[in-house]
């Protein structure tokens, strides 16, 4: 049900918004990229074991 709601959502605007705002999502993404890179430091989250 909410999956077709959002086909019909998505129907009407979705080119409004991929076409319209295409920079936007180039920011966004750049955003994205950035906030990663400075949170994780471009390392694992999960820290591999030490070998004993």
């Amino acid at each position: 049900m909410a999956g077709g709601a959002f086909a019909g959502w998505w129907r009407r605007l979705g080119p409004y918004y991929t076409k319209a705002y295409q920079e936007l999502w180039v920011g966004v993404g750049i955003v994205t990229y950035l906030y990663y890179k400075i949170s994780f430091g471009g390392k694992k989250a999960v820290k591999s074991k030490t070998a004993h």
